[in-house]
C-alpha cells in the first residue's frame, strides 16, 4: 500500500488550511519544478506575489495578470519583508536546505518561512508550514510518470502512451493500421517502463514496436493479446482478463490504465492499485481505499494528539500528590 495525492486533493487541502500561512507573508517563492504547483495555489488563494527561486535570487520582478491587482505589489523581489519558501514535498530536506543557502547568499534581509506541502509523519518540526501528511512510499499526480515506480509498473498503451483510436479508425483493418503508424503520443515516462500491457492484438506487434521506437519510449516487455481478430477479443472479453493476468504474474506494484471502468475491474481482479490516467485518481481494490484514507487521517491526528498527551503529563507532574509520590 502506498499513499497517493492528486492535484485536486492538494488544492483542496491548501484551500481549507490557508490559516497555516503567516498573515504577513508578502511573497511566495517556489522551488522549481514541483514546488511551483503549491506555490501558485497558495499565491492565488491569498492574492500574493509568486516567484520561482531563480527569479528571486536574481532579484527579478514577479509578474501577474491584468484581471486583478496583487495585494502586495513589489518593485523588486528582495523588497519582500516575509517570504514563504515552498516545495511540494520533503524526503531528506536536501532540496529545501539548498534553496535556503541560495537565498542566504543574496542581499535579501527579510524573514523566511518554509513550507513543504506534503511531509512524512516525522517531518512536521522541520518546516514551518505543511498541509498533508503522507508516509512513504507515496506517489503524486505531478510525478506519476517520472517516479521510480515506472521501472516496475504495467502501462496500458492507448489512452496513456498515445491517444485512443476514434471509432471510425477501430476497424481491425487498414484504417486501424494507419492509426497504429501515426497515433499522437500522450504521456512520455522519464524511466524505462517495466511492462506495456495492451489489448492490441499480436498481429499488430511490429507496428506497435515501431511506434514505440520512433517515439523514444523504452520498455522491458510488450504484452499483447494472442487472438486472431477484434471480434474474438470482444467475444472472450479479453481486455481486462489479459491485463489482470499480466499484472498479477509480473509482480508490478502499479498499473497505469486510461479507462475508469477497466481501472476498477483491474484493481478488483488483481487485488492491487491502479492509477486511472483518465481522471488521475488512484483506484484501490474493495476496502483498501477506505483503509488508506483512514491511515492518512490517523497520521494527521497523531501530532496534535501527541502534543495533548504531553500537556496532560506536564499538568499531572505539577500536582502535589504526584510530586510527593515521586520525590525520593
Amino acid at each position: 500500500m502506498f499513499g497517493y495525492v492528486s492535484i485536486a486533493q492538494l488544492s483542496a487541502e491548501i484551500r481549507t488550511q490557508l490559516y497555516r500561512v503567516p498573515k504577513d507573508v508578502d511573497l511566495i517563492v517556489g522551488v522549481p519544478r514541483s514546488g511551483m504547483i503549491p506555490a501558485y495555489l497558495i499565491g492565488l488563494y491569498l492574492n500574493r506575489a509568486v516567484s520561482d527561486l531563480d527569479t528571486f535570487v536574481a532579484n527579478g520582478h514577479a509578474g501577474h495578470g491584468t484581471t486583478r491587482k496583487v495585494g502586495n505589489a513589489l518593485n523588486a523581489l528582495h523588497e519582500s519583508k516575509h517570504l514563504l519558501l515552498v516545495d511540494d514535498s520533503m524526503a531528506t530536506g536536501a532540496s529545501m536546505q539548498s534553496a535556503l543557502r541560495r537565498i542566504h547568499a543574496t542581499p535579501f534581509h527579510g524573514r523566511i518561512s518554509t513550507c513543504a506541502a506534503i511531509v512524512m509523519p516525522s517531518q512536521h518540526a522541520t518546516v514551518d508550514v505543511t498541509f498533508l501528511t503522507v508516509p512513504q512510499p507515496r506517489l503524486f499526480e505531478w510525478n506519476a510518470f517520472h517516479h521510480a515506480f515506472v521501472q516496475d509498473a504495467c502501462f496500458d498503451m492507448d489512452g496513456v502512451l498515445c491517444v485512443d483510436p476514434e471509432e471510425c479508425d477501430n476497424d481491425d483493418g487498414e484504417r486501424y493500421r494507419e492509426f497504429l503508424r501515426t497515433a499522437r503520443p500522450l504521456f512520455a515516462p522519464t524511466h524505462r517502463i517495466g511492462h506495456i500491457v495492451s489489448a492490441r492484438l499480436e498481429k499488430y506487434r511490429d507496428l506497435t514496436e515501431s511506434w514505440l521506437r520512433e517515439n523514444g519510449i523504452e520498455y522491458g516487455t510488450l504484452h499483447l493479446v494472442d487472438l486472431p481478430n477484434k471480434e474474438e477479443r470482444i467475444r472472450q472479453r479479453a481486455h481486462c482478463a489479459h491485463k489482470i493476468r499480466v499484472y498479477k504474474e509480473s509482480g508490478a506494484p502499479l498499473f497505469y490504465e486510461s479507462d475508469p471502468g477497466q481501472a476498477r475491474e483491474i484493481a478488483r481482479g488483481s487485488g492491487k492499485p491502479v492509477l486511472c490516467v483518465g481522471d488521475m485518481t488512484m483506484v484501490f481494490p474493495d476496502g483498501l481505499q477506505l483503509k488508506a484514507a483512514a491511515k492518512t487521517a490517523w497520521w494527521r491526528l497523531r501530532a496534535p494528539l501527541g502534543r495533548a498527551k504531553g500537556w496532560m503529563r506536564q499538568q499531572l507532574r505539577q500536582r502535589p500528590a504526584y510530586r510527593a509520590a515521586n520525590t525520593p
